[in-house]
C-alpha cells in the first residue's frame, strides 16, 4: 500500500512539472544543428557620395538603392549602387494630399514601388523612373485602406493585409483595388501561457512577408517563432527555434490606460527583416537578451528556410545588422549597421 501511495505522489509530481513546460502547440522545435550548414559572410561596407543618416528602411530595386530616412529633411533617398552616389530625394514630412509621416517600403518590382504611411494607412504607388527623374515625384495610385492598420501592410497575392493589433486577428485583408476591408485572418498561436489581451498584442508582435506566388510567413520579434500559411491563412508549419523561448509580459494600469511591460530578466529578441529571397525566406535573428548592459539590437545571424519551413542555412555576419533586404537575383544582402556609426553593408551569398 505504501509503495502505491508512493508511486501515485511521483505520478502527480511528473505531471505537475510537465504542466509547467512552456510549449506551442503543433510546433515542430529546431536548433542550429538542424540547418544544412553554417556559414560565415564577410561584408564590405559601402561608401557613397552622401552621408547615410539615420535610416530605418532599406530596399534594392535592380542597381539602385532605397532608404527611408525619417529625420531628414527629405523621407526617401535613392542611391546608384554602381557609381555610389545620391541621385534622388524626395517626399516631404507632412500631412499633405502627396506628404507622409511614417513611411515604410512596401515589397515591389524594379518598376514601380510602393509607400505606406504608417500615420494615415495610405498607400502610395510611384514609378521608379518618374521617381528618381522628378524633384517633387506624385504617384500614379493612392490607396486609402478603410481600417487603421499597425505597423506596415503589404501586397499578399491579390490582395493587401495589414497588421491589425486587434485581439482574435492578426491581419486584416483589403481588396486591392478600392482599399476596402474583405476579412480578418490569422489568429494568434496556442501555448500554455496565460496572457491577458494587452500582454498578447504585445508579445507577439510580429512582420510578415511573402513569397509573392502561395506561402507567406510570421516572423516573431520576442518568441522565436515562425508561422508558414498559404493564401487562405491556413497554418503550413509551426517551428520553434533555435532556442526555444517565449515572450512574457506583465499588464499594469495607470489611470484609464491600460499597458504592458516586458519582464526584464527572460525577454529576448528574436526575428526581424524577414525577406522574399525567391525559393525562401530569408529573416534576421538576435537572441540576445534585452536587459543585458552589452545587448545593442544589431543581429548577427541571417537564417534561410525553404518556404515548407525546412532551416536551410545559418548565415553568421561579421558586420551585424539592424535591418536588411535582400536581392535574390543577384544573390545579395544589403543591411543597415550603426556600429559604430550608421553605414551600408553588402554581403554575397
Amino acid at each position: 500500500m505504501k509503495k502505491n501511495y508512493i508511486f501515485v505522489i511521483c505520478l502527480f509530481l511528473l505531471s505537475v512539472s510537465c504542466s509547467k513546460v512552456e510549449r506551442y502547440d503543433a510546433a515542430e522545435l529546431f536548433d542550429f544543428d538542424t540547418f544544412v550548414k553554417i556559414e560565415e559572410l564577410k561584408g564590405r561596407i559601402l561608401e557613397f557620395d552622401s552621408m547615410i543618416m539615420r535610416p530605418n528602411g532599406i530596399r534594392v530595386y535592380d542597381s539602385l538603392l532605397v532608404l527611408i530616412e525619417p529625420r531628414s529633411e527629405k523621407l526617401v533617398h535613392v542611391f546608384n549602387l554602381n557609381t555610389r552616389k545620391k541621385i534622388a530625394s524626395a517626399l516631404s514630412f507632412g500631412q499633405g494630399p502627396d506628404d507622409m509621416l511614417q513611411p515604410k517600403l512596401m515589397t515591389n518590382d524594379s518598376h514601380t514601388f510602393q509607400l505606406f504611411d504608417r500615420s494615415s494607412s495610405r498607400i502610395f504607388e510611384y514609378d521608379m523612373a518618374a521617381f528618381v527623374e522628378s524633384q517633387n515625384p506624385k504617384p500614379m495610385r493612392r490607396l486609402k485602406l478603410s481600417v487603421p492598420v499597425f505597423i506596415s501592410a503589404e501586397q499578399v497575392g491579390d490582395c493587401i493585409w495589414g497588421y491589425s493589433h486587434q485581439v482574435e486577428h492578426q491581419l486584416y485583408a483589403f481588396d486591392s483595388g478600392d482599399g476596402k476591408k474583405t476579412g480578418e485572418i490569422i489568429g494568434y498561436p496556442n501555448n500554455n501561457i496565460s496572457y491577458t489581451d494587452t500582454e498578447k498584442l504585445d508579445a507577439y508582435y510580429m512582420n510578415f512577408t511573402s513569397n509573392g506566388m502561395n506561402k507567406f510567413a510570421i516572423c516573431y520579434c520576442m518568441t522565436d517563432l515562425i508561422e508558414f500559411y498559404d493564401f487562405n491563412g491556413n497554418l503550413h508549419k509551426r517551428i520553434h527555434g533555435p532556442e526555444q523561448f517565449f515572450a512574457h509580459f506583465k499588464e499594469y494600469h495607470d489611470g484609464e490606460i491600460i499597458s504592458s511591460s516586458p519582464d526584464k530578466e527572460t525577454t529576448r529578441d528574436a526575428y526581424f527583416s524577414p525577406c522574399n529571397a525567391g525559393d525562401c525566406l530569408m529573416v534576421m535573428y538576435d537572441g540576445g537578451y534585452v536587459n543585458d548592459p552589452d545587448h545593442t539590437g544589431l543581429c548577427s545571424w541571417i537564417f534561410s528556410f525553404s518556404w515548407n519551413g525546412v532551416p536551410n542555412i545559418a548565415y553568421k555576419l561579421d558586420n551585424p545588422l539592424l535591418f536588411m533586404t535582400v536581392d535574390s537575383q543577384h544573390r545579395k544582402i544589403y543591411g543597415i549597421s550603426n556600429a559604430p556609426e550608421y553605414h551600408i553593408v553588402e554581403y554575397s551569398f
